[in-house]
Parts: C-alpha cells; structure tokens; sequence
C-alpha cells in the first residue's frame, strides 16, 4: 500500500476528487505499462491534459514512466492511503482563486457579449485575438488562458484552475504576475474591439460583461487593482473604481 502524507496530501485530494483521475487509475490497475494512446480512451481526457495529469501523479510516486519509443506509463500500487495530520496541513487557498475566477468570468463574458451584440464573426475574430495572445506569453503565463485553446468552456476551465490553485501550484503570492497576465489579455481584447466594431459597441461588450461581476465582487477588484489600467471609458457605468491610463 501507498502512504502519501502531508503536504503532498492536498495535491492528491484535488487530483482524485475528479471523476477522470479515477477512471485513468482504474485503467491501469492492471500494474502493465501503456501507452498515452491506449490510456487516452479510458478516461475521457484529451491527450495534453491527460499527459498533464501523468505528469502530476507521477510527481507524487503513484505511476512510473518510462522512454520506450513512446512514453508508458504504469500504476506502482493499486492501493493508496491519505494520511492527514490537521495540525501541521497547510492552509488552503486564500484570494487568489478568486482573484482567477474573477478573470476567468470576466473573458467568458466578453466573449458571450461579442456574439449578442455583433455576431460569430466578431465572437470569432476576439477569439482570434485571445488566441494569438496566448501563445505569445512564456509557458507560465500561458498556463493560465490555457483552457482558452477550446474555446470558453468556463466550467471545466475553472475547474482545471482550481485543481492547480487547490495543488499548491499557484498561490497568493503569484498575485502580480497573474494580474499583469490578465490585464494584458483583457487590454488585447480591448485594442482588438477598437478595431473590429464601433466605440458605443466597444464600450456595451465591456460594460455587460462586468457589471454583474463587479456587482458581486466589486470589493475583490478593487482592493486587488483587477480592472487597473483598463481605460475608464470602458467600465465608467459599472460600480468599480479603476485607475485611469
């Protein structure tokens, strides 16, 4: 039997409380080595997240790896125990999740508002812009608009997300460097609108998108500066103080 204890603890409760995770150790309890390809089926992942996930479970000891041609993988126990000490467990996430959440919310929304208001050719072509912004970011950075490669599916984005917060993988700490991210991929939006459709439209996809949000969690912007730099133009109908460029 696998003991895993503190602090890997928390990272292995985040990874099995996803049905997916469950289903790719069930694949493998026959203890034989496969490959992606053949684990790929049995779980419903897509084959980069299902590397991912791997990669996180062998980080903890419960699969090996090895270079066969292509990578395999194997279940080293069918047997694993969590062992949780309340007194030495770290804290949980603080203000980042919803500092991520928030984010995350805010360009579902965007991109929502873009098809109500100018169709799937503009939804499209912000899609677009998000994209190329994406991929010019450093692999850090790029990892948190990675779920954007599909498209806005917000949950399972969030989810994914919250798994690495939940991980340890992002903390409050990484606040500064997740804002600036964010910012950039909003103003990137901004500037691709500019270009695309008319000020009053412009200004109408960004004032739907953050309203409720800001309704909710006006507080959270602004203590954190969520919206600072974003032009006032923009947001100047929405409850949220933010620092004019």
């Amino acid at each position: 039997m696998m003991e895993i204890r503190n602090g890997k603890t928390k990272r292995m409760i985040a990874l099995l409380a996803q049905d997916s995770t469950l289903s790719l150790l069930q694949a493998m309890r026959g203890g034989s080595w496969l490959s992606s390809a053949e684990l790929e089926g049995a779980c419903g992942l897509e084959r980069n997240e299902l590397v991912s996930r791997l990669e996180s479970l062998l980080s903890l000891g419960v699969v090996g790896a090895r270079d066969c041609g292509a990578r395999q993988w194997r279940l080293l126990q069918p047997k694993i125990s969590l062992e949780v000490d309340l007194l030495s467990l770290p804290p949980g996430p603080g203000y980042i999740l919803d500092v991520v959440r928030f984010y995350i919310r805010l360009l579902s929304n965007i991109l929502d508002r873009c098809s109500e208001v100018g169709g799937p050719r503009l939804r499209a072509a912000v899609w677009d812009s998000l994209s190329a912004f994406r991929l010019s970011l450093p692999d850090r950075e790029r990892e948190l608009l990675r779920c954007l490669r599909r498209g806005t599916e917000l949950e399972p984005c969030l989810r994914a997300l919250e798994n690495r917060i939940l991980a340890g993988e992002l903390r409050d700490s990484d606040l500064e460097w997740v804002r600036a991210t964010y910012l950039s991929a909003l103003m990137a939006v901004a500037d691709r609108l500019k270009a695309l459709a008319d000020s009053s439209a412009g200004k109408l996809i960004f004032r739907l998108s953050a309203r409720e949000l800001l309704r909710e969690g006006g507080g959270l912007a602004g203590r954190f500066g969520l919206l600072e730099g974003i032009p006032e133009a923009l947001l100047k109908q929405v409850e949220c103080a933010v620092a004019p460029i």
